[in-house]
Protein backbone atom coordinates (compact mmCIF):
# COMPACT_ATOMS: atom_id res chain seq x y z
CA UNK A 1 0.00 0.00 0.00
CA UNK A 2 2.67 2.35 0.74
CA UNK A 3 4.49 1.64 -2.52
CA UNK A 4 1.27 1.91 -4.13
CA UNK A 5 0.83 5.81 -2.21
CA UNK A 6 4.16 7.31 -2.48
CA UNK A 7 6.19 5.21 -4.80
CA UNK A 8 7.49 7.52 -7.70
CA UNK A 9 8.29 4.57 -9.88
CA UNK A 10 6.61 5.05 -13.45
CA UNK A 11 4.23 2.10 -12.50
CA UNK A 12 2.87 3.11 -9.42
CA UNK A 13 2.24 6.44 -10.80
CA UNK A 14 0.67 5.18 -13.75
CA UNK A 15 -1.44 3.21 -11.33
CA UNK A 16 -2.34 5.80 -9.05
CA UNK A 17 -3.91 8.20 -11.55
CA UNK A 18 -5.76 5.49 -13.68
CA UNK A 19 -7.37 4.00 -10.38
CA UNK A 20 -8.45 8.16 -9.39
CA UNK A 21 -9.50 8.53 -12.94
CA UNK A 22 -11.92 5.51 -12.81
CA UNK A 23 -12.94 6.17 -9.36
CA UNK A 24 -13.64 9.31 -10.39
CA UNK A 25 -15.68 8.12 -13.47
CA UNK A 26 -17.72 5.29 -11.39
CA UNK A 27 -18.83 8.22 -9.36
CA UNK A 28 -19.73 9.81 -11.59
CA UNK A 29 -21.71 8.02 -13.46
CA UNK A 30 -23.50 6.48 -10.02
CA UNK A 31 -24.63 9.98 -9.41
CA UNK A 32 -25.91 10.80 -12.75
CA UNK A 33 -27.58 7.26 -13.20
CA UNK A 34 -29.55 8.06 -10.08
CA UNK A 35 -30.46 11.20 -10.97
CA UNK A 36 -31.53 10.66 -14.58
CA UNK A 37 -33.45 6.87 -13.98
CA UNK A 38 -34.63 6.96 -17.67
CA UNK A 39 -31.21 7.10 -19.26
CA UNK A 40 -29.32 4.16 -20.30
CA UNK A 41 -26.19 3.34 -18.30
CA UNK A 42 -23.82 3.02 -21.24
CA UNK A 43 -24.83 6.40 -22.31
CA UNK A 44 -24.39 7.80 -19.09
CA UNK A 45 -20.78 6.12 -18.97
CA UNK A 46 -20.11 7.21 -21.86
CA UNK A 47 -20.62 11.05 -21.64
CA UNK A 48 -19.08 10.92 -17.86
CA UNK A 49 -15.93 9.14 -19.81
CA UNK A 50 -15.37 11.70 -22.08
CA UNK A 51 -16.24 14.31 -19.79
CA UNK A 52 -13.62 13.02 -17.48
CA UNK A 53 -10.75 12.98 -19.84
CA UNK A 54 -11.70 16.88 -20.66
CA UNK A 55 -12.00 17.42 -16.96
CA UNK A 56 -8.50 15.64 -16.07
CA UNK A 57 -6.70 17.48 -18.92
CA UNK A 58 -7.40 20.38 -17.35
CA UNK A 59 -6.00 19.00 -13.80
CA UNK A 60 -2.92 18.42 -15.17
CA UNK A 61 -2.42 21.20 -16.76
CA UNK A 62 -3.11 23.14 -13.86
CA UNK A 63 -1.06 20.48 -11.79
CA UNK A 64 2.09 20.35 -13.58
CA UNK A 65 2.15 23.41 -15.69
CA UNK A 66 0.34 26.22 -14.05
CA UNK A 67 1.41 25.54 -10.87
CA UNK A 68 4.75 25.03 -10.75
CA UNK A 69 5.66 27.38 -13.91
CA UNK A 70 3.57 30.39 -12.19
CA UNK A 71 2.09 29.55 -8.63
CA UNK A 72 5.55 28.70 -7.32
CA UNK A 73 7.26 31.63 -9.04
CA UNK A 74 5.05 33.94 -7.61
CA UNK A 75 3.61 34.90 -10.87
CA UNK A 76 -0.33 34.54 -9.70
CA UNK A 77 -1.80 37.20 -12.36
CA UNK A 78 -0.63 35.28 -15.07
CA UNK A 79 -1.22 31.89 -13.30
CA UNK A 80 -5.05 33.54 -12.81
CA UNK A 81 -5.32 34.05 -16.62
CA UNK A 82 -3.40 31.09 -17.65
CA UNK A 83 -6.00 28.83 -15.95
CA UNK A 84 -9.09 30.59 -16.97
CA UNK A 85 -7.97 30.54 -20.65
CA UNK A 86 -6.97 26.74 -20.68
CA UNK A 87 -10.19 26.10 -19.15
CA UNK A 88 -12.26 28.56 -22.13
CA UNK A 89 -10.02 26.42 -24.59
CA UNK A 90 -11.01 23.19 -23.55
CA UNK A 91 -14.67 23.47 -23.14
CA UNK A 92 -14.49 24.74 -26.70
CA UNK A 93 -13.26 22.30 -27.99
CA UNK A 94 -15.14 19.34 -26.32
CA UNK A 95 -18.64 21.56 -27.56
CA UNK A 96 -16.79 21.58 -30.94
CA UNK A 97 -16.26 18.18 -30.93
CA UNK A 98 -19.46 16.52 -29.49
CA UNK A 99 -22.83 19.22 -28.38
CA UNK A 100 -24.11 16.27 -27.30
CA UNK A 101 -21.85 15.42 -24.67
CA UNK A 102 -21.38 18.92 -23.74
CA UNK A 103 -24.98 20.19 -23.34
CA UNK A 104 -25.68 16.93 -21.48
CA UNK A 105 -24.79 17.88 -17.91
CA UNK A 106 -25.18 21.59 -18.34
CA UNK A 107 -28.26 22.41 -20.54
CA UNK A 108 -30.06 18.83 -21.77
CA UNK A 109 -32.69 21.52 -23.61
CA UNK A 110 -30.14 22.71 -26.07
CA UNK A 111 -28.52 19.42 -27.29
CA UNK A 112 -30.58 19.38 -30.38
CA UNK A 113 -29.08 23.14 -31.51
CA UNK A 114 -26.31 22.18 -33.76
CA UNK A 115 -23.86 25.21 -34.09
CA UNK A 116 -24.94 26.67 -30.57
CA UNK A 117 -22.64 28.22 -29.08
CA UNK A 118 -23.13 30.24 -25.94
CA UNK A 119 -20.26 31.88 -23.83
CA UNK A 120 -22.08 31.08 -20.50
CA UNK A 121 -22.41 27.85 -20.81
CA UNK A 122 -18.56 27.76 -21.69
CA UNK A 123 -18.18 29.27 -18.68
CA UNK A 124 -20.37 27.52 -16.58
CA UNK A 125 -18.56 24.19 -17.74
CA UNK A 126 -14.87 26.15 -17.31
CA UNK A 127 -16.71 26.37 -13.57
CA UNK A 128 -17.48 22.77 -13.63
CA UNK A 129 -14.44 21.53 -14.67
CA UNK A 130 -12.43 23.19 -11.81
CA UNK A 131 -14.45 21.29 -9.51
CA UNK A 132 -12.37 18.15 -10.25
CA UNK A 133 -8.99 20.57 -10.92
CA UNK A 134 -9.69 21.64 -7.07
CA UNK A 135 -10.52 17.54 -6.36
CA UNK A 136 -7.50 16.30 -8.08
CA UNK A 137 -4.82 18.78 -6.43
CA UNK A 138 -6.50 18.60 -2.86
CA UNK A 139 -6.18 14.99 -3.39
CA UNK A 140 -2.06 14.90 -4.69
CA UNK A 141 -0.87 17.71 -1.98
CA UNK A 142 -2.94 15.92 0.82
CA UNK A 143 -0.87 13.26 -0.26
CA UNK A 144 2.43 15.01 -0.48
CA UNK A 145 2.15 16.89 2.61
CA UNK A 146 1.47 13.49 4.60
CA UNK A 147 4.37 11.99 2.58
CA UNK A 148 6.47 15.29 3.83
CA UNK A 149 5.14 14.98 7.11
CA UNK A 150 6.25 11.00 7.67
CA UNK A 151 9.47 11.90 6.11
CA UNK A 152 9.90 15.03 8.90
CA UNK A 153 8.90 12.80 11.53
CA UNK A 154 11.65 10.33 10.73
CA UNK A 155 14.18 12.43 10.44
CA UNK A 156 13.51 14.12 13.73
CA UNK A 157 13.32 10.73 15.11
CA UNK A 158 17.10 10.33 13.99
CA UNK A 159 18.10 13.84 14.76
CA UNK A 160 16.50 12.92 18.26
CA UNK A 161 18.56 9.48 17.72
CA UNK A 162 21.99 11.01 16.73
CA UNK A 163 22.04 13.44 19.18
CA UNK A 164 21.14 11.18 22.27
CA UNK A 165 24.28 8.92 20.91
CA UNK A 166 26.54 11.87 20.83
CA UNK A 167 25.75 12.78 24.19
CA UNK A 168 26.05 9.04 25.18
CA UNK A 169 28.93 8.79 23.98
CA UNK A 170 30.59 12.08 25.95
CA UNK A 171 31.80 9.51 28.73
CA UNK A 172 34.14 11.02 30.78
CA UNK A 173 37.07 7.98 31.42
CA UNK A 174 38.87 9.41 34.57
CA UNK A 175 37.60 7.04 36.29
CA UNK A 176 39.35 3.97 34.39
CA UNK A 177 42.49 5.91 34.16
CA UNK A 178 41.72 5.47 37.49
CA UNK A 179 41.35 1.92 38.22
CA UNK A 180 44.20 0.99 35.48
CA UNK A 181 46.58 2.65 37.99
CA UNK A 182 45.02 1.20 40.91
CA UNK A 183 45.20 -2.39 39.27
CA UNK A 184 48.59 -2.03 38.57
CA UNK A 185 49.09 -1.23 41.91
CA UNK A 186 47.08 -4.15 42.84
CA UNK A 187 48.89 -6.40 40.71
CA UNK A 188 52.42 -5.78 42.91
CA UNK A 189 50.40 -6.07 46.12
CA UNK A 190 47.63 -8.58 46.14
CA UNK A 191 47.79 -10.24 42.80
CA UNK A 192 44.87 -12.48 43.79
CA UNK A 193 42.47 -9.85 43.60
CA UNK A 194 43.77 -8.82 40.12
CA UNK A 195 41.69 -10.95 38.19
CA UNK A 196 38.09 -9.78 40.16
CA UNK A 197 39.44 -6.19 39.19
CA UNK A 198 39.69 -7.26 35.26
CA UNK A 199 36.40 -8.66 35.22
CA UNK A 200 34.54 -6.03 36.38
CA UNK A 201 36.57 -3.47 34.55
CA UNK A 202 35.56 -5.75 31.07
CA UNK A 203 31.82 -5.38 32.52
CA UNK A 204 32.07 -1.68 32.71
CA UNK A 205 33.49 -1.41 29.21
CA UNK A 206 30.91 -3.99 27.63
CA UNK A 207 28.19 -2.03 28.90
CA UNK A 208 29.82 0.94 27.85
CA UNK A 209 30.12 -0.22 24.40
CA UNK A 210 27.02 -2.12 24.36
CA UNK A 211 23.86 -1.49 26.75
CA UNK A 212 24.38 2.08 26.22
CA UNK A 213 23.68 2.55 22.92
CA UNK A 214 20.38 1.38 23.34
CA UNK A 215 17.39 4.15 24.12
CA UNK A 216 15.73 1.78 27.17
CA UNK A 217 17.71 -0.78 29.37
CA UNK A 218 16.98 -2.93 32.63
CA UNK A 219 17.22 -1.10 35.70
CA UNK A 220 18.80 -4.45 36.40
CA UNK A 221 21.22 -3.83 33.82
CA UNK A 222 21.83 -0.32 35.16
CA UNK A 223 22.10 -1.23 38.69
CA UNK A 224 24.85 -3.98 37.66
CA UNK A 225 26.55 -1.18 36.11
CA UNK A 226 26.67 0.78 39.26
CA UNK A 227 28.06 -2.07 41.82
CA UNK A 228 30.78 -3.22 39.77
CA UNK A 229 31.83 0.40 38.93
CA UNK A 230 31.22 1.19 43.05
CA UNK A 231 33.85 -1.95 43.85
CA UNK A 232 36.49 -0.01 41.03
CA UNK A 233 35.84 3.00 43.14
CA UNK A 234 36.47 1.41 45.90
CA UNK A 235 39.78 0.11 45.38
CA UNK A 236 40.63 4.12 45.44
CA UNK A 237 39.50 5.21 48.62
CA UNK A 238 39.56 1.84 50.47
CA UNK A 239 37.97 1.80 53.89
CA UNK A 240 37.83 5.57 54.30
CA UNK A 241 34.62 6.04 51.72
CA UNK A 242 31.27 5.49 53.52
CA UNK A 243 28.86 4.44 50.74
CA UNK A 244 24.89 2.61 51.06
CA UNK A 245 22.98 2.16 47.94
CA UNK A 246 19.12 0.96 49.22
CA UNK A 247 16.82 -0.10 47.16
CA UNK A 248 13.51 0.33 47.88
CA UNK A 249 11.23 -1.15 44.66
CA UNK A 250 10.76 -4.31 42.44
CA UNK A 251 12.63 -3.14 39.09
CA UNK A 252 12.01 -6.40 37.47
CA UNK A 253 9.92 -4.78 34.26
CA UNK A 254 11.20 -1.26 34.63
CA UNK A 255 13.61 0.27 32.13
CA UNK A 256 15.30 3.80 32.04
CA UNK A 257 17.99 5.39 29.30
CA UNK A 258 21.29 3.54 30.19
CA UNK A 259 23.92 5.47 31.82
CA UNK A 260 21.16 7.99 33.61
CA UNK A 261 22.33 6.79 37.15
CA UNK A 262 26.03 5.83 36.36
CA UNK A 263 26.31 9.68 35.90
CA UNK A 264 24.75 10.77 39.02
CA UNK A 265 27.04 8.07 41.12
CA UNK A 266 29.84 9.34 39.25
CA UNK A 267 28.92 12.94 39.93
CA UNK A 268 29.47 12.18 43.62
CA UNK A 269 32.70 11.14 43.07
CA UNK A 270 33.72 12.98 41.04
CA UNK A 271 32.88 16.68 42.82
CA UNK A 272 32.53 15.11 45.94
CA UNK A 273 34.84 12.33 47.37
CA UNK A 274 37.16 12.70 44.81
CA UNK A 275 38.09 16.20 46.39
CA UNK A 276 37.78 14.77 49.58
CA UNK A 277 40.82 13.65 51.29
CA UNK A 278 39.07 12.89 55.36
CA UNK A 279 36.43 10.19 55.08
CA UNK A 280 33.83 10.85 52.15
CA UNK A 281 30.25 9.17 52.15
CA UNK A 282 27.51 8.69 49.30
CA UNK A 283 24.24 7.40 49.76
CA UNK A 284 21.96 6.21 46.61
CA UNK A 285 18.65 5.39 46.83
CA UNK A 286 15.94 4.14 44.06
CA UNK A 287 12.47 3.78 45.11
CA UNK A 288 9.22 4.38 42.77
CA UNK A 289 5.49 6.13 43.21
CA UNK A 290 2.50 5.19 41.11
CA UNK A 291 3.67 7.53 38.14
CA UNK A 292 7.62 7.94 38.45
CA UNK A 293 10.61 6.30 39.15
CA UNK A 294 12.81 7.98 41.95
CA UNK A 295 16.71 8.10 42.04
CA UNK A 296 18.52 10.17 44.69
CA UNK A 297 22.13 10.36 45.23
CA UNK A 298 23.82 12.17 48.26
CA UNK A 299 27.34 12.91 49.37
CA UNK A 300 29.56 14.92 51.11
CA UNK A 301 31.42 17.85 49.94
CA UNK A 302 35.16 17.97 50.45
CA UNK A 303 35.72 19.78 54.21
CA UNK A 304 37.44 22.25 52.67
CA UNK A 305 33.97 23.95 51.61
CA UNK A 306 35.15 23.78 48.02
CA UNK A 307 32.16 24.93 46.05
CA UNK A 308 29.82 21.89 43.59
CA UNK A 309 29.02 23.41 40.45
CA UNK A 310 27.95 20.23 38.43
CA UNK A 311 26.34 22.43 36.11
CA UNK A 312 29.13 24.45 35.06
CA UNK A 313 32.62 24.15 33.33
CA UNK A 314 33.04 20.99 35.91
CA UNK A 315 29.59 19.21 35.67
CA UNK A 316 29.51 18.61 32.30
CA UNK A 317 27.98 14.92 32.70
CA UNK A 318 25.16 16.09 34.21
CA UNK A 319 24.31 19.04 31.81
CA UNK A 320 24.66 16.16 29.30
CA UNK A 321 22.42 13.64 30.89
CA UNK A 322 19.19 16.80 31.09
CA UNK A 323 19.72 17.08 27.45
CA UNK A 324 19.16 13.60 27.09
CA UNK A 325 16.59 13.41 29.13
CA UNK A 326 14.79 16.16 27.52
CA UNK A 327 15.09 14.22 24.44
CA UNK A 328 13.42 10.87 25.67
CA UNK A 329 11.02 12.67 28.18
CA UNK A 330 10.19 16.09 27.29
CA UNK A 331 8.52 17.13 30.30
CA UNK A 332 7.60 13.46 31.62
CA UNK A 333 10.69 14.29 34.16
CA UNK A 334 12.64 15.96 36.59
CA UNK A 335 15.74 16.85 37.60
CA UNK A 336 16.58 18.27 41.05
CA UNK A 337 19.96 19.64 42.43
CA UNK A 338 20.40 21.49 45.82
CA UNK A 339 23.53 22.41 47.26
CA UNK A 340 24.02 22.59 51.06
CA UNK A 341 27.01 24.03 52.70
CA UNK A 342 28.24 20.35 53.60
CA UNK A 343 26.27 18.16 51.05
CA UNK A 344 24.98 17.96 47.48
CA UNK A 345 21.83 15.80 46.55
CA UNK A 346 20.11 15.35 43.36
CA UNK A 347 16.39 13.36 42.74
CA UNK A 348 15.99 12.52 39.66
CA UNK A 349 11.83 11.55 38.83
CA UNK A 350 11.30 9.69 35.79
CA UNK A 351 7.85 8.85 34.37
CA UNK A 352 6.85 5.63 34.48
CA UNK A 353 4.64 5.22 31.42
CA UNK A 354 7.29 6.62 29.16
CA UNK A 355 9.39 3.73 30.09
CA UNK A 356 6.97 1.28 29.58
CA UNK A 357 5.89 2.61 26.46
CA UNK A 358 9.28 1.86 24.84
Amino acid sequence: MYDFLYNQNFRYRLARHLSFFWLTVLIFVAILHFREKGKDLTEVFFTVFLNALFFFGYAYITIFIIIPEFILKNRFIWAALIFLLVGIGLSSIKLLSSGEIFYSSLSPENIEQTGFFNLRFIIVNTKDMSFIVALFCIVKYAKEYLHADKIRKELEEQNKEAQNKLLQSQFDPHFLFNTINNLYALSLLDPDKTNKVIARMKSVLEYIIGESQKRFVSISLELGLLEDYIQLEKLRYGDRLNISVAKNMDYTYEKVPPMVFFVLVENCFAHGSSLDAGNPWIKVELAASIDYIVFKTLNSKPVNGSSVKPLGKEGVSLSNLKKRLDLLYKENYSLILNDKENTFEVELKLKRSVNADL
